[in-house]
């Protein structure tokens, strides 16, 4: 019997065999927008073969082990009933491991697609720190041009100025990134054009013009989610569910016992309910889903959400290239998720009442 992962020595960097039930896959360090089965199923061939493939990656913190790359491998792994894997094992964190993964197989291995590389983006623009360092620095970890940063973090922060003038360097500097590239006639214009610009509109103005929402109503934000103003039971927002769920997102409004038995259909369930209310701290739970998002779900894969507890998780599902269906039976939420929406000028559209 192996001995307990708290005793094992410690080493910087080693390979060795390590037990796929103790590798965490569900940490956000996925850094593909999804898996494919048919390379899962190539591998598994050839490791029946006898082919030798390189170890994966993972960040060992004493107590867990993070996969940062080699996910169709330890897939194919299980595929033949193996029970354990040759792995390079770094001392290292959970965010060492994402760090890691968001630049994994930019140079080797099965090529990304963009919709990896901007996984891969949006995963350090949407965190507390790491948001705050360049465009260059943040393309350098994740293997694309800074350009690729720039224009996702316009798309994430669209209200952030300061953002976009200032940047935090990998070493802590901070720089006016504003007018880099730029020649002193170019920048003169530049700031010409901006004086004469029209004001853009405010987010009140967006909610003065945006849609009120009533019950039984049914809203398609973008091309891939809908939202249903009412009770999730409601025979309406059953019908449009799809057959299979990858992800259950549930936040009961009053503290009362779990669903009497997890559907058939779903894959994955998150429960999350607090008593604080208004007053939960929406970026923290913005972290967790999202952690959630990225450990269980591949793109294109539905998602159901029931009560919608903060207006901006449609933005979050959506960058993460899933389909969201979502019960919420307060009217003024769903129109407040329907500004957040138009916020970003994203389409909405009514399709039923």
């Amino acid at each position: 019997m192996p001995p307990k992962k708290a005793s094992r020595e410690l080493h910087e960097v080693s390979t060795q065999s390590v037990e796929i039930a103790e590798i965490r896959m569900d940490g956000g360090t996925q850094p593909r927008a999804k898996l494919f089965e048919e390379v899962v199923d190539d591998y598994a061939q050839d490791m029946k073969q006898g082919a030798t493939f390189p170890p994966v990656i993972v960040y060992f913190d004493g107590e867990e082990y993070w996969l940062a790359d080699g996910f169709h491998r330890v897939r194919a792994k299980e595929a033949i009933g193996e029970t354990s894997v040759t792995a390079e094992v770094h001392l290292g964190t959970q965010r060492d491991a994402v760090l890691y993964a968001v630049g994994a197989n930019a140079a080797h291995g099965l090529r990304r697609t963009n919709a990896d590389k901007r996984r891969a983006v949006i995963r350090l623009l949407r965190d507390f720190e790491w948001r705050e360092w360049s465009d260059r620095e943040i393309a350098r970890r994740c293997g694309v041009d800074h350009k690729t940063v720039g224009s996702l973090r316009k798309d994430i922060y669209p209200t952030d100025d300061q953002s976009k003038e200032f940047r935090k360097g990998a070493d802590g500097r901070i720089t006016n990134v504003s007018n880099i590239g730029k020649s002193t006639k170019t920048i003169n214009e530049s700031n010409k054009r901006q004086r004469r610009k029209k004001p853009a509109a405010t987010l009140n103005t967006i909610v003065e013009q945006s849609q009120k929402v009533q019950i039984d109503d049914i809203w398609r934000l973008g091309k891939s989610h809908l939202l249903f103003c009412g009770d999730s039971g409601s025979a309406k927002f059953q019908k449009l569910l799809p057959i299979e769920i990858s992800l259950l997102l549930f936040f009961p409004r009053k503290d009362k016992p779990w669903l009497p038995e997890k559907p058939t259909n779903v894959h994955n369930t998150l429960l999350f309910h607090t008593s604080y209310g208004e007053d939960l701290h929406l970026e923290t739970l913005r972290g967790i889903i999202e952690n959630c998002l990225s450990g269980t779900t591949d793109a294109n894969d539905p998602i159901v959400m029931i009560n919608l507890i903060d207006p901006s998780l449609f933005i979050l599902i959506d960058e993460l290239e899933c389909s969201c269906f979502c019960a919420e039976p307060d009217p003024q939420r769903c129109t407040d998720a329907l500004t957040v929406w138009t916020a970003i000028n994203q389409t909405v559209k009514k399709i039923s009442t």
